[in-house]
């Protein structure tokens, strides 16, 4: 194994700098690697790297699933599995954000640098984040065409959904306080993330109190202007992602998400944006007729609800919902009754 010369690190990522040691190469790879300081990272990408070149000899790691040229990898190792997670860079613009660490609409939000540095700065303001130990990348003419992350990998934990789908009412209402630490953790680091559904948030099935840990963090807003309204976006997609969208649950669900909205933040009174955002959230799928980040990051008067509302409906995921009757609404001091479903 050699290191390259220092060269190979100006220019890229502060993340990479400031967390990683190399780029470091393997004999005969066209991979390059930046490696934690931490004892089992440089292992965890030697075999990986082993693996890239000649995937028959699987150093004792599997393949758990491909989809949409992403794939998800298990490494199998006795002091500790690992986790790692291989991203395509399909167009230039992605590359060259990768390349150097920017993430914006021309660039990208998804590739490999954006994520080790939006699960960095999760796992350093909150306790529900992952370390990175690896970041590997092939590189061509200078430009990352794959990124590889390696992380800890999770055991014995499974997906909130997961757990929610076969939890009794009884066990849902105890779980609830551990998902509002975690949104609240969230809020208070003023982060938004953009897909926090009950697939990304892990919880460890032994634990007695529960350890919750967000996971695929590629897609975040960091350092929010309105974090009150990052957090009405989490509370109405995690309810509608664990309870389902059903007209009927509508006004019940609004009612525990003002109620989650109100403990989380530590407002006595919700205002009117934000009763908008959750009713919205909560019954539409948002798409990419909004821009959650524009709303977060606007200083003021970024939600408007009849226009809103209009823009949520435009898209066909949403074709099947009625519009709100926003004359129905509960009150944000309403206490919410039989707040979780029983059909389990």
């Amino acid at each position: 194994m050699n290191t390259p010369a220092r060269g190979r690190r100006f220019g890229r990522p502060n993340v990479l700098q400031r967390h990683f040691h190399g780029p470091v190469r393997f004999p005969g790879s066209n991979w390059q690697w930046w490696v934690a300081d931490e004892e089992r990272a440089l292992s965890a990408a030697c075999r990986m790297d082993a693996f890239l070149k000649d995937a028959q000899k699987n150093q004792g790691i599997h393949t758990l699933r491909t989809f949409k040229g992403r794939s998800i990898y298990r490494l199998h190792d006795s002091t500790g599995d690992f986790f790692a997670k291989r991203i395509p860079l399909l167009t230039l613009r992605k590359r060259i954000g990768a390349l150097t660490g920017h993430q914006n609409a021309l660039l990208g939000f998804d590739h490999g640098s954006a994520e080790v540095n939006n699960t960095l700065f999760l796992n350093e303001k909150t306790r529900h984040g992952l370390p990175v130990y690896c970041l590997g990348e092939y590189q061509q003419h200078g430009l990352p065409l794959q990124q590889l992350l390696i992380q800890p990998w999770l055991e014995d934990s499974v997906g909130l959904k997961t757990l929610w789908q076969t939890a009794t009412p009884e066990h849902r209402r105890r779980l609830l306080p551990h998902i509002e630490k975690v949104l609240t953790a969230l809020h208070d680091a003023r982060l938004l993330h953009m897909d926090l559904h009950g697939g990304n948030i892990m919880i460890d099935e032994n634990d007695v109190t529960p350890g919750l840990h967000v996971i695929d963090c590629d897609k975040m807003a960091i350092d929010v202007a309105q974090p009150q309204l990052a957090t009405a976006l989490h509370v109405g997609k995690l309810l509608r992602e664990l309870e389902g969208r059903h007209p009927k649950d509508f006004s019940r669900l609004l009612a525990l998400a003002y109620s989650m909205q109100s403990r989380i933040t530590g407002a006595d009174q919700l205002d009117e944006e934000v009763k908008t955002l959750l009713a919205i959230s909560l019954r539409y799928r948002m798409s990419k007729t909004i821009s959650r980040r524009r709303l977060v990051m606007a200083s003021d008067g970024s939600v408007e609800r009849k226009g809103l509302e209009a823009r949520a409906r435009r898209t066909y995921k949403n074709a099947d919902m009625p519009p709100i009757d926003w004359s129905q609404l509960p009150s944000s001091e309403q206490e919410p009754d039989g707040i979780l479903s029983a059909s389990y």
